[in-house]
């Protein structure tokens, strides 16, 4: 069943791409903030939603986040809480999801040399300063370093830390640009 699962998981990612490939457009801000438009009192809900599950397609939060903001701009604090927590539920995931299914194993007897460099980085001393780094750098996907850290089995506690704090300048910024912008929109 697990092998299965893994299975339908990555071809839904695999089309996922494939869409996004031919209309990238489906996951810019203006595209999700269109729809949270269109879906009046229920908004906000499936934004949660949203927030909550995009890491299981590894769609990065930030456009989430900027669409949340200019959407909701009264609710900068609101959308600020939600997009933290869908960032700290998006790094559970992540990490969670090379044990399952026995993907981590699988890497490790493939690629032997390089899974052992990765695990004696994100173990090493520096790792929660690599994660935090990794985090605050808007230009890299955080989910992709929460991957490798669950590859190599990293502290779970140590990862969530590290991206909450990296994180923290990060969405603040893009909430507080995105009411901004709402804002600006709307005038």
């Amino acid at each position: 069943m697990i092998k299965h699962f893994n299975t339908l998981w990555l071809a839904l990612v695999a089309v996922f791409l494939l869409l996004l490939a031919f209309n990238p457009a489906l996951v810019s801000r203006e595209s999700i903030s269109a729809l949270l438009g269109q879906l009046g009192t229920s908004a906000l809900i499936v934004y949660i939603l949203l927030s909550l599950t995009r890491a299981l397609v590894m769609i990065p939060s930030t456009p989430f986040i900027l669409a949340g903001a200019i959407s909701f701009p009264q609710m900068p604090v609101t959308i600020f809480v939600i997009s933290y927590i869908g960032v700290v539920v998006g790094t559970l995931l992540i990490y969670s999801f090379p044990a399952f299914g026995s993907y981590d194993q699988y890497l490790e007897a493939k690629y032997p040399k390089q899974i052992g460099v990765i695990k004696g980085k994100m173990q090493g001393r520096y790792s929660f300063w690599i994660v935090i780094g990794w985090s605050f750098f808007p230009l890299v996907p955080t989910d992709l370093i929460c991957y490798v850290a669950g590859i190599a089995k990293m502290s779970y506690k140590k990862l969530v830390a590290a991206v909450v704090i990296g994180e923290l300048p990060v969405v603040t910024f893009y909430v507080f640009a995105g009411v901004e912008l709402g804002e600006w929109l709307r005038v």
